[in-house]
């Protein structure tokens, strides 16, 4: 794939903090946000916006949504 199609990957939180988000998220029955963080650790861990959705169970317009915000 090309560097086009992942984008620009900033990183706000570190890998361990986001671990930490996806475990909150969880106890607080938060689902939305969960499938989001996990979106977003796909991401950090090197898989495409493609790659991450499908993962997740998103669908590839969401993808590009959610990598905008």
């Amino acid at each position: 794939m090309s560097n086009s199609q992942r984008g620009l990957l900033v990183r706000h939180l570190s890998e361990e903090e986001l671990d930490q988000a996806i475990e909150s998220a969880q106890e607080a029955d938060e689902t939305r946000l969960v499938r989001r963080l996990c979106y977003i650790k796909n991401l950090y861990q090197g898989n495409t916006r493609k790659q991450a959705g499908r993962r997740v169970g998103i669908s590839r317009s969401t993808t590009r949504r959610w990598a905008l915000a």
